[in-house]
């Protein structure tokens, strides 16, 4: 960095002969400013969607399953559960079984799904334990819990009686066909955080689901869950290459993959536009230096008969460019942490549960996200500055002296 250089545009920055420039200036940096301050805040806020929707899918959702292809039923499972269980990477294993079902409670009648796990609650049973908001983690024989949005909408409460249904278990008689009830208790009450397992889910006794479908020892499929989760895939793929045929491995990312490449892909879009808007508000840069151009046009060509080489008088522009662009970014950030902090622990923004999954906008700004926003702001700074830089580079000295 030439010192000199940098003082000159500082005071070319400074300094001006009309009132209109510093106006500009200011125009300028603001047009860089709500840019900066704009992505910032919209890409934290599609990071922590992104981010909070994991978490609370990884809260109630197995790391990797297990299952057999159509849905087979898994008879021997015990030695394959214990399999599972040795390998390094595996935190904890063990079976469920899951069948969509109609649920009655007295006047009150809903679908739902039924996922049947141990009486401990199966590999997520600590989670559980932690999401149960009314009631007791109770899943003896007998006893299921259910999602808060589902107890609601069917007015039951810990203690109540339900009445599950399968058409599975359907008894032909010779008037028509009936479907045998079983009657359980509710325990206790969940918020596993996202609408549709509060709206769809119970969680029941193994054992219990397993007579309701007439499965008798059987499973549907073993979850699992890792000690990283983000290795789930590879972890998923490489257990399907070790039990080959009739099982098929599936990790996480595989059963929300439309949902993640779909956030994954707003979120792109929505840089690419915020990144136009910096690009529009760069116009004004460009504006600003070429009105300082035909202002300073005596001062460059004072500076080109001093010595100065056309590379030296293009820094020195550029400098006003950058400057300008830096001033802006910084002042984006300091407004863009600023909205954010406000969004994330004011609650000011919430969002309906049935169409987002969760009932709050959350907030998450990332080191590498502020990289990359200041980067590509920069870069669409120098860019802007270059074309005014090179036309105040070219000025012939004679000319620009004789100005005015």
């Amino acid at each position: 960095m030439n010192k000199t250089e940098l003082f000159l545009a500082r005071r070319f920055l400074i300094h001006s002969r009309k009132g209109t420039l510093p106006i500009l200036v200011l125009f300028s940096i603001l047009g860089v400013l709500l840019g900066t301050g704009t992505m910032l805040v919209v890409n934290g806020v599609m990071t922590g969607f992104h981010h909070e929707l994991k978490a609370r899918i990884l809260g109630m959702t197995p790391h990797v399953i297990v299952h057999r292809f159509f849905d087979a039923p898994i008879s021997d499972w015990q030695p394959l559960v214990h399999e599972i269980q040795k390998m390094p990477e595996v935190k904890a294993a063990g079976p469920y079984l899951l069948t969509k079902v109609m649920v009655r409670a007295k006047d009150y009648v809903d679908g739902a799904v039924v996922r049947g796990v141990p009486q401990d609650g199966g590999v997520k049973g600590p989670e559980l334990q932690k999401s149960v908001v009314m009631g007791e983690f109770d899943l003896r024989p007998g006893h299921v819990l259910l999602g808060s949005a589902l107890a609601a909408q069917l007015r039951v409460m810990p203690g109540d009686t339900l009445e599950l249904l399968s058409p599975v278990s359907a008894v032909q008689t010779p008037l028509g066909t009936i479907l045998e009830p079983k009657q359980v208790v509710v325990s206790g009450i969940f918020d596993a955080g996202l609408y549709d397992y509060n709206a769809t889910l119970i969680l029941g006794n193994l054992r219990d689901v397993q007579d309701l479908i007439d499965w008798q020892s059987s499973i549907l499929g073993i979850e699992v869950d890792l000690q990283d989760p983000y290795r789930a895939k590879a972890f998923a793929t490489n257990l399907e290459q070790q039990l080959g045929y009739p099982y098929q491995v599936l990790s996480w990312t595989d059963l929300n993959r439309s949902l993640f490449a779909a956030l994954s892909l707003e979120k792109l879009a929505m840089f690419l536009v915020l990144i136009l808007m910096v690009v529009i508000a760069s116009f004004s840069i460009i504006a600003t230096l070429t009105i300082m151009v035909t202002q300073k046009t005596r001062e460059i060509g004072i500076l080109r008969s001093l010595g100065f080489s056309r590379r030296q008088v293009l820094r020195i522009f550029l400098w006003v460019g950058i400057v300008i662009g830096v001033l802006g970014i910084l002042l984006g950030l300091l407004v863009g942490y600023g909205v954010a902090a406000f969004i994330q622990y004011s609650g000011f923004v919430r969002l309906p549960p049935e169409v987002y999954f969760i009932d709050y906008l959350p907030v998450l700004i990332r080191a590498r996200d502020v990289f990359l926003i200041v980067v590509s702001a920069l870069v669409v700074v120098v860019l802007a500055s270059l074309l005014p830089a090179r036309r105040a580079a070219n000025l012939d000295p004679v000319e620009a002296i004789r100005y005015e």
